[in-house]
């Protein structure tokens, strides 16, 4: 019982500097800041790259480990690569 009492009062000690933050957060005293940060996000949404859907192949079901024999990590790319 001494052990569980132990515990819990370790854990509230713990635990004690996370309950006295204060939740509120400041607000900027410059607005356009946040424009500034929402045009970034705008730029670097457009030039995001996004993922390319492929479609399986005949070639895709394939074994590929011939290609782990190749000597570099860019030989093995590149003759993985075929089969996608």
């Amino acid at each position: 019982m001494k052990r569980i009492a132990l515990f819990a009062a370790l854990a509230a000690l713990v635990a004690a500097p996370a309950w006295a933050q204060s939740s509120k957060a400041t607000a900027p005293l410059n607005v356009d800041v946040k424009a500034e940060a929402k045009a970034d996000a705008k730029a670097d949404a457009a030039t995001e790259i996004k993922p390319v859907m492929r479609r399986l192949t005949a070639k895709s079901y394939e074994d590929a480990r011939e290609c782990l024999n190749k000597k570099t990590n860019e030989e093995i790319i590149i003759c993985a690569e075929k089969f996608l």
